[in-house]
């Protein structure tokens, strides 16, 4: 089977300081920028190379996400492929209807109604009108948004923007999809919609390009996944996980903590650990972490207690916490100019995504803390889940027929016979 799409060595260059100070001049840049004479490999000093020898294909059925700090390119390549920008160099292939969402509001007019613009979006990515009437209410009913139908779109908050944008883009019966971090504004239940959505387009054959700054997402969703840095690929990996793992080793938020006010105690060198030993912040769903930390005490702590944090680092909310006192670990004498060595060991049950790690440290009988840390590291889950929510509580399911059948009650004794789990 061909691929769907097929990029091969691409490169596009961008001024900086760029001014259009009138249509003629802008006119002037756009020829410029994308006529064949730009394709020169040398830049001017004030030109620079926004995606530089980049190539990648994506198959039918495929989801391929695009990842990187922002100003990595990510943006430029799906304009690229929507056909919005040409490349200076190197060639771009694709079979079949492309839709894309990649800007919240492009291609809707502000003045026009949602009605309105339905139809005007539709037809930039190749409906008729006939089957935009024919797939109306569909659209209306996936963006959630009949009450605000007739009411000029400039009034729309940005998540009713993107629910429009998506809806109709989900309607195109597309073969390739290209999708941005524009689902980033809407809610969370309709988030979850677009992304059962974008599966079923999988299994219907489509190509997506999926691109993201949510790490999870991209590593639950993705077949594979391109890890883009200065317009150039780090990494691409026949493997999502694997992809989200090297850009979170590589990029982990390396802010400093706040100083230590506090002069009780100090915490060095908080470590995540394997099983076996082995430093890492990326582990799959259910797999053990070592957390270790070490305290030193500058004055005399006659109860110390030591505490653990995982947060969602999305929304900030906690997902466990725990401490020494609270599972009656023995209480240690932190003496001053003494240092203990704090090790936790824990299990992720809990869904792929970043999780932010903290600490605090007190004394078991004072009223406050001595140290609190809530972010002093960060760790990533990687994994398809078979749930969501907060936590992984490993389900299993039974059905049974209950239909009101006579033998009903015979039917559920045999089964019980062999053994079968009870509901």
């Amino acid at each position: 089977m061909p691929d769907a799409i097929r990029v091969e060595q691409i490169y596009k260059k961008f001024r900086r300081g760029q001014r259009r100070g009138s249509l003629r001049g802008a006119m002037s840049n756009w020829f410029r920028l994308n006529s064949d004479s730009s394709s020169s490999a040398k830049l001017d000093p004030s030109e620079f190379w926004a995606v530089e020898n980049l190539s990648f294909h994506v198959r039918p059925g495929e989801a391929l996400g695009i990842i990187g700090p922002n100003g990595a390119g990510k943006s430029t390549v799906l304009k690229l492929l929507a056909g919005i920008m040409r490349p200076s160099r190197g060639a771009i292939s694709l079979q079949g209807r492309v839709s894309a969402l990649i800007e919240v509001g492009a291609g809707f007019h502000p003045d026009l109604t949602g009605r309105e613009n339905i139809f005007v979006n539709a037809s930039i990515l190749g409906m008729s009108r006939a089957e935009v009437r024919h797939k109306f209410d569909q659209i209306v009913n996936f963006a959630g948004i009949r009450e605000f139908l007739d009411t000029p779109i400039k009034r729309y908050s940005s998540g009713m923007y993107a629910r429009l944008g998506f809806s109709v883009a989900a309607h195109v019966n597309p073969q390739i999809l290209l999708v941005d971090e524009v689902l980033s504004v809407g809610d969370r239940v309709f988030r979850e919609r677009c992304m059962d959505k974008m599966r079923s387009f999988r299994k219907k054959g489509v190509a997506i390009v999926f691109v993201s700054h949510d790490l999870g997402a991209v590593g639950s969703f993705c077949d594979r996944a391109l890890v883009l840095s200065g317009g150039r690929s780090l990494l691409l990996a026949d493997s999502a996980t694997e992809a989200v793992a090297y850009y979170h080793e590589a990029c982990i938020d390396k802010r400093t903590q706040p100083r230590q006010s506090q002069k009780q105690a100090t915490v060095e060198r908080l470590r995540l650990l394997k099983a076996d030993g082995t430093p890492s912040r990326s582990f799959t769903s259910g797999e053990r972490v070592r957390i270790e930390f070490d305290v030193h005490f500058h004055t005399d702590m006659p109860t110390a207690s030591f505490g653990l944090t995982l947060r969602r680092t999305s929304d900030y909310v906690p997902v466990f916490e725990t401490s020494s006192d609270r599972i009656q670990n023995e209480h240690l004498c932190g003496a001053r100019g003494s240092a203990r060595r704090v090790c936790y060991q824990i299990r992720l049950n809990v869904p792929p995504g970043e999780y932010s790690v903290g600490y605090h440290v007190r004394d078991r009988d004072a009223e406050k803390y001595v140290l609190v840390r809530d972010d002093e590291s960060r760790l990533m889950v990687l994994g398809k889940p078979a749930s969501g929510g907060l936590v992984d509580l490993a389900p299993s399911v039974d059905v049974r027929d209950v239909s009101g059948r006579k033998d009903d009650t015979e039917r559920t004794r045999d089964i019980s016979k062999q053994s079968a789990p009870a509901c």
